[in-house]
């Protein structure tokens, strides 16, 4: 009968680390590889334009009660790229962005601010291993999965001078930027001064990151000069 000791249970637990990390390496290195399928589409634009019409309406609804809290939000991820490329959200997008900023959410009660947001007709709860507030109207109109909004949470980090994302899964992780990719980090330096504020939807207009573009260098340092290639789609 094989029998473990403590040092194999050691020798174990390092070797599948070992793998673990030349595995996630090589991930972020090399990316997932060609399409199976030798298509390269990497979307498709099947989101109706009442769904992208509910999301934008959603989108402003959480914009005004985030300017009534008085914190700083700003265009992230998905919706940032919506705005660079379109001026509106891209059709094959079942939710939104706004990055916000965990200091400023400190000083706010949490259970008051949640419930502003009920008080408004909105479903909201937190994501304690991503750090993500996750947003849905009450009276969606949806035929399937309704659209929804998230608050993606940031915290500076004053002795590297960046910002990264919270939860709880992270903090298990390397703290340093360079270490650990899935904290987001980006400079500081793209959220001082007064933001400007770009088109999104219809007639409406909110804050970005300085530099347009520089936020989405950081957060998609692999692919943000790509072309993004969709089928069934008018981008125009």
């Amino acid at each position: 009968m094989l029998r473990f000791s403590l040092y194999r249970m050691v020798v174990l637990l390092c070797v599948a680390i070992m793998l673990y990390t030349v595995y996630r390496w090589c991930r972020i290195l090399f990316g997932p590889g060609p399409d199976p399928d030798g298509r390269q589409f990497q979307h498709t634009c099947n989101m109706t334009e009442h769904y992208r019409h509910e999301l934008e309406r959603l989108f402003e609804r959480v914009h005004r009660l985030l300017e009534q809290h008085g914190l700083t939000h700003f265009l992230c991820y998905g919706t940032l790229w919506g705005q660079i490329r379109m001026a509106k959200m891209l059709p094959w997008r079942e939710k939104a962005e706004f990055c916000v900023l965990n200091e400023e959410l400190m000083r706010h009660e949490e259970a008051r601010f949640i419930r502003n947001f009920y008080a408004s007709e909105l479903r909201i709860h937190y994501l304690h291993s991503e750090g993500i507030y996750r947003i849905f109207a009450q009276e969606s109109t949806a035929q399937h999965a309704p659209p929804y909004v998230e608050l993606v949470v940031f915290q500076l980090d004053e002795v590297q001078g960046m910002y990264k994302r919270i939860g709880w899964k992270r903090r298990l992780l390397p703290p340093n930027c360079d270490w650990t990719p899935s904290l987001d980090c980006f400079p500081h330096n793209l959220l001082q001064g007064t933001l400007p504020k770009r088109p999104l939807g219809h007639q409406h207009h909110y804050t970005v990151p300085m530099g347009g573009i520089e936020l989405q260098k950081y957060h998609y340092p692999d692919s943000w000069w790509k072309e993004v290639k969709v089928r069934n789609c008018n981008l125009q």
